[in-house]
């Protein structure tokens, strides 16, 4: 894992975002068993934070969830 700069902007903190989230919103919880997405500052070009995608099997049961 790349180092990230996640400590630098301390408001992803109050919007919910932590250095590692799942992508996948299931249930009431969120889950991700996929490929992990980072997410690059525009400014500094330095990695933010990941995101853990959901799998094809993650996006079926949100979908039969619905």
């Amino acid at each position: 894992m790349t180092d990230l700069t996640y400590d630098n902007y301390k408001f992803l903190a109050e919007l919910g975002v932590s250095k590692e989230n799942l992508g996948c919103y299931r249930k009431g919880e969120w889950v991700g068993s996929g490929a992990v997405s980072t997410s690059i500052s525009p400014h500094t070009n330095k990695p933010i934070a990941s995101t853990r995608m959901a799998s094809l099997d993650d996006y079926n049961a949100c979908i039969e969830a619905m």
